[in-house]
């Protein structure tokens, strides 16, 4: 299927009017609905209806809009990406929790010692970052450790550190006491939606002591996340990088006793001969080498220090 053909589907949605859709695109209207009807063909199924004030989506045309529009996004990065130098081009994604820790002194660095390599740099949560690396949209990805990992990409541990659970100051929670799971049994939980690495992991310790497992509400936001928990709607729980410079003054924290979350980099195969991408992995290292150091970070540790055990993500 041409993509274009797509787009102009698109356009005419927005516009509500093939008209002004063929003007806006330069086209001709017995050409814009040629290609509409030439979509619809392929499809098997009508996308538009005629209405007083123009045409609107069909059911079956709503469906195809939604899941068109991040496909032609992901489509354009392709795009992009294939089309700019191997050599100057490093495309890295970063879970939001590093942003402060890791994510702008990495991207400020790179810059200014690599001023040649064009930096891309995708945030987001996990899953998703997962997603877009086995899209080959990412060539360095740091993601939690994954026992089988996928083919075509080399793994490497770099940090094991602490979950933590924020609350409101009403919660009492001591970030110098450690907080058994059984605080969130029955409690409104405020997490990162499906299929997310902390989700999965705090759910799976509770069912499997036979507790309670409720969330109150799903977000990918972390800052949302830390604004509801300091409103007193509920627990959070988030990786302990999560804590640097986020002004948590007037919330109140605790790591989760005996679990912790390790972080690997994983790095395409397929883009491991460029330069920019071996200079990214070496930076990555390194800035997480710095931030380790500096003492900030709450209880991390280097996940190649002799005696740590890697894939382990829960200790009780």
């Amino acid at each position: 299927m041409h993509t274009r053909l797509l787009e102009y589907m698109l356009r005419v949605a927005e516009l509500g009017s093939i008209n002004k859709a063929a003007l806006d695109l330069n086209l001709s209207q017995p050409t814009l609905s040629r290609h509409i009807a030439t979509l619809e063909k392929m499809m098997g199924t009508t996308l538009f209806v005629r209405t007083q004030g123009g045409v609107s989506l069909t059911e079956a045309g709503k469906l195809l809009a939604d899941r068109a529009r991040p496909l032609l996004r992901q489509f354009s990065m392709l795009k992009d990406q294939v089309g700019e130098m191997a050599s100057g081009q490093l495309s890295i994604g970063v879970p939001a929790s590093w942003q402060k820790i890791f994510t702008s002194p990495f991207a400020g660095t790179l810059v200014t010692q690599h001023p040649e390599i064009k930096l891309r740099v995708h945030e987001g949560v996990s899953n998703m970052l997962r997603d877009h690396l086995l899209a080959g949209l990412l060539d360095l990805c740091i993601i939690p450790f994954d026992p089988a990992p996928p083919t075509g990409y080399a793994q490497t541990p770099l940090v094991r550190e602490p979950l933590i659970v924020l609350g409101s100051q009403a919660d009492h929670l001591k970030p110098h006491e450690a907080t058994p799971i059984s605080r969130l049994d029955g409690a409104k939980l405020i997490l990162p939606g499906r299929p997310n690495a902390i989700t999965s992991q705090i759910e799976h310790m509770l069912k499997r002591k036979g507790m309670d497992f409720s969330i109150a509400v799903e977000t990918d936001t972390l800052g949302l996340c830390l604004d509801l928990a300091r409103e007193g709607l509920g627990l959070t729980i988030v990786p302990a990088c999560a804590l640097y410079e986020h002004g948590l003054s007037d919330i109140s924290w605790s790591p989760l006793r005996g679990l912790y979350l390790t972080w690997s980099l994983f790095e395409s195969l397929a883009r491991s001969h460029s330069q920019a991408v071996h200079e990214g992995r070496r930076l990555v290292h390194a800035t997480v080498a710095e931030a380790i150091a500096r003492g900030s970070w709450h209880g991390v540790e280097a996940a190649s220090r002799p005696g740590l055990s890697v894939p382990a993500q829960s200790a009780e």
